[in-house]
């Protein structure tokens, strides 16, 4: 399979703490990025912030990814939209006025206007609690409030969106 500009590349799970923290609350695809082409992508990290790596790369740190395929007309202003916020910091609190970027709010800016991804209201439960163990002791590290009662965005979320369609595994 040749990945495409502007392809969706949906990680799931890897079993990391903060990967089973975001599963249990919000499902299975804990992570995305952009292709730029066919040997690189872009995505934000809590490692890098807002990166361009290889395809190489990124796979080699992610056991697998899906590919999502757009239908969209223009894929290259989609790369050039995110190609903006590189550099710019990880958005650990996950508040919008954060001066960072996670990453499906970089797939979302970047595909404004081309395919809106609904936001939502965080969730940061686990299916017993409101806010799960996890997100309170992360929250309490992080010094301000758990981002309740908030929108935005999360990738298990967007690859369920009408626009995407599914072609195939990394």
């Amino acid at each position: 399979m040749e990945i495409q500009t502007a392809d969706l590349l949906f990680v799931p799970n890897q079993h990391h703490d903060m990967d089973e923290a975001i599963a249990a609350s919000t499902g299975n695809y804990v992570h995305v990025a952009i292709a730029m082409d066919s040997t690189h992508v872009i995505h934000a990290s809590p490692r890098y912030g807002v990166v361009i790596q290889t395809l190489t790369v990124f796979l080699e740190e992610s056991n697998h990814v899906d590919v999502y395929r757009p239908k969209v007309e223009n894929s290259d202003g989609v790369v050039a939209r995110a190609r903006r916020f590189e550099n710019r910091p990880y958005n650990f609190s996950f508040y919008k006025d954060d001066p960072g970027v996670y990453c499906s709010q970089l797939v979302a800016d970047a595909f404004k206007g081309v395919i809106d991804f609904d936001e939502e209201i965080m969730q940061f439960g686990d299916g017993e609690h409101q806010i799960s163990d996890f997100w309170s002791a992360y929250y309490l590290k992080l010094g301000v409030d758990v981002p309740l009662n908030q929108l935005g965005t999360n990738p298990n979320k967007m690859a369920t969106s009408e626009h995407l369609k599914l072609i195939g595994k990394l």
